[in-house]
């Protein structure tokens, strides 16, 4: 039995410094409907099998126990104290990839990546225990932002789409698939409705499950996949193999030199995530209930990110890295835990800690594996074209407001990421910068920076104050009205 919480109040924690540690069934429940969202989960940390078989050259075993490592230390974010659902920094993956694949094939693509993964979990460390996250991402122009961010999705779409790849072996399938999370996930005829038909609204929260089924449907009934079931349900895999193969205690670690290659590569999956740890306040801000305190807490976030990225770089490298955020299985679940209330959903912790742990789970599940390897590289099609679109909206977003000049440099520094990769475009893309911007305009960017975070803050302030205000007078047991509060909370 689950340790309740007083109306209003923070759920049940063991605080350790700025962790709060939650163990299941005595500091949250099982939620059965994130069940279901949590073997969805496992079918989407299926994605990246191609690239793990293809690029890193793993026996497709090996790769399943690297994904259901991988997949293991998102547990570290509920039982931290996290509240979102986290996943993959999936836009940086594609930046990784076509690094990876300008090494010699075997022991140095994988001793490359634990280099970069290890910097970045690092650098999410130091950032995270010292506050300095926000200052380091007020130094970068928005022009820099949004062509790193536009260079990484486009880098996505390229590496998918070109000629050679899945699309051409499993064109109906990688179609198929396509259209359907097209449809739910960003197609205004469908997305207007959503509010007033419930089954549409089922279906948009859940928009990449049923592309994956209708992919693995289609592409079995039209012979592109072919489908080799064992017959065996549950298996473990061999972790000690794993390790054997991939870590850098057995493989060794890379010589200085890619180290130093490799920080451009931290630094731009830094910037090109840095957009989640925003994210996710936001999403859980918009959520927020009368009868849960939720503490969110951006350096919190970024440690768990990074302690995550440290493990895997040590023991099991991963070329999607270990980001904040998963954005559609996090969506779907705030927006249940804000709908249904504390019958529904108690704690933003019990959805939250169901779908991560019910998603490791899944990977248990062989059949999956199996169908997943089959369909490995459309799923990867799928993953990285919606990626692709996510990154081209955000890229134009950081845009908006700003001047043709700004887009030009933005547009020159993608160029510079899909030609060349990190290693190259990034001090590309900062000496670009220079030789095109004066000294103003380097001081007005700077000041547009501080003045975005300034606004970002103070809304941040205001929410947590007039949460505050509310739980103070529901404890009191006063009726306050919600524009007071708003207006309280200014």
């Amino acid at each position: 039995m689950a340790l309740k919480r007083e109306y209003g109040g923070i759920q049940p924690c063991i605080r350790a410094g700025i962790f709060r540690i939650r163990i299941p069934f005595i500091h949250f429940k099982i939620s059965p409907p994130e069940i279901v969202t949590g073997l969805m989960n496992a079918c989407t940390s299926y994605g990246a099998l191609a690239v793990l078989i293809t690029t890193l050259g793993l026996d497709p075993e090996v790769a399943w126990a690297l994904v259901v490592f991988e997949t293991a230390m998102y547990t570290l974010n509920w039982l931290l104290g996290e509240p979102s659902i986290c996943g993959w920094i999936t836009p940086a993956m594609a930046i990784m990839v076509l690094f990876l694949e300008t090494l010699p094939e075997g022991v140095a693509r994988l001793q490359a990546l634990t280099a970069i993964q290890l910097e970045l979990g690092l650098l999410f460390i130091i950032l995270g225990f010292t506050g300095l996250s926000k200052k380091l991402n007020t130094l970068v122009p928005p022009a820099l932002k949004a062509g790193i961010v536009l260079g990484a999705g486009i880098n996505a779409v390229v590496s998918r789409l070109k000629e050679g790849g899945a699309t051409d072996t499993m064109t109906i399938a990688c179609i198929c698939g396509l259209v359907v999370v097209c449809l739910f996930m960003f197609s205004q005829r469908v997305r207007n409705k959503m509010n007033s038909n419930k089954v549409l609204s089922f279906m948009g929260n859940y928009s990449f499950l049923w592309a994956v089924i209708v992919l693995f449907l289609v592409g079995g009934l039209s012979g592109e996949v072919q489908y080799n079931f064992s017959g065996e349900i549950f298996k473990v895999p061999d972790f000690m193999g794993l390790f054997m193969a991939v870590c850098p205690f057995f493989i060794g670690f890379a010589e200085p030199s890619v180290w130093l290659m490799a920080l451009p590569y931290a630094l731009t999956a830094w910037i090109i995530a840095y957009g989640d740890f925003v994210t996710v306040q936001e999403l859980g801000m918009s959520s927020v209930r009368e009868d849960e305190h939720i503490e969110f807490d951006a350096n919190r976030t970024n440690v768990i990110c990074g302690i995550r990225n440290v493990i895997l770089a040590l023991f099991a490298p991963y070329p999607a890295l270990a980001g904040p955020l998963s954005a559609p299985y996090c969506i779907a679940t705030y927006a249940r835990y804000k709908q249904e209330g504390r019958e529904g959903m108690d704690s933003i912790y019990d959805g939250s800690g169901t779908n991560l742990i019910f998603t490791v789970v899944g990977l248990f599940i062989f059949p999956l594996y199996e169908a997943s390897l089959a369909a490995s590289a459309a799923l990867l099609v799928v993953i990285l074209v919606v990626q692709g679109w996510a990154c081209a909206t955000i890229a134009f977003g950081l845009m908006e407001g700003r001047e043709v000049l700004d887009k030009g440099i933005a547009g020159m520094c993608a160029g510079f990421f899909v030609a060349r990769g990190a290693q190259i475009a990034l001090p590309a893309a900062i000496a670009f910068y220079l030789i095109i911007a004066n000294n103003q305009k380097i001081r007005e960017d700077y000041a547009w920076n501080k003045d975005r975070q300034r606004i970002e803050d103070e809304e941040t302030a205001r929410q947590l104050e007039a949460l505050r205000i509310r739980m103070e007078a529901l404890k009191s047991g006063a009726i306050v009205d919600d524009e007071d509060l708003q207006k309280e909370g200014k």
